[in-house]
């Protein structure tokens, strides 16, 4: 029975690990080639799959070391209390914080909708604003309060977004059109970038 338990709990996360796996495969087999000390089109693919492929790995282990199958808590939130001799604190503190946890999901809907919204505009706002929006919006619909640091923390954001893209990563971004596309064309201009 305790097999099969730990099977049950693994099983979502061997199914990620086994995608991930093919999907590595998949990259490997990329054939556009680079100029010498270019990153190529699987380098990104592949660290995204290293860090899926290391979160799928680590949920199989938590699950074949959970001491029950009705402790939800994490390990490592397990062996930190116990060790510090807060085991039952903790788990109290866990299952009052889920039993009064607030489920909001108009709110989730409209974070989703942000999304598609953001996928509807990005091609006419160009990149750098319609990133802006959708963070500014992200932050809002999570209950963010203070509207000026939000956006400040927005427009940091598709900056350093807008930079990553564009210097480190070699991606072409939308432009937008009219005025947005004026706004890319300068700040990829003071990037310094063609």
């Amino acid at each position: 029975m305790m097999i099969l338990d730990i099977v049950r709990r693994a099983a979502p996360f061997m199914m990620v690990l086994g995608v991930g796996v093919w999907l590595w495969t998949v990259a490997n087999d990329f054939a556009i080639s680079t100029t010498l000390g270019r990153a190529g089109p699987d380098l990104w693919p592949k660290i995204i799959l290293v860090l899926l492929i290391g979160a799928a790995l680590w949920g199989v282990l938590e699950a074949a070391l959970k001491s029950r199958s009705d402790d939800d808590t994490s390990i490592l939130i397990t062996n930190a209390t116990r060790s510090a001799g807060h085991e039952e604190d903790a788990r109290k503190d866990l299952e009052g914080d889920a039993a009064d946890g607030e489920k909001r999901p108009v709110f989730a809907m409209l974070g989703i909708a942000s999304m598609l919204g953001y996928v509807a505009v990005i091609p006419y706002l160009g990149f750098i604003v319609s990133t802006f929006l959708l963070l500014l919006a992200i932050m809002t619909f999570a209950g963010y309060e203070k509207r000026l640091r939000a956006a400040l923390i927005a427009a940091i954001g598709a900056f350093v977004f807008f930079i990553v893209f564009q210097r480190l990563v070699y991606v072409s971004l939308p432009m937008g059109a009219g005025p947005f596309r004026d706004l890319t064309l300068a700040l990829m201009a003071l990037l310094g970038v063609r």
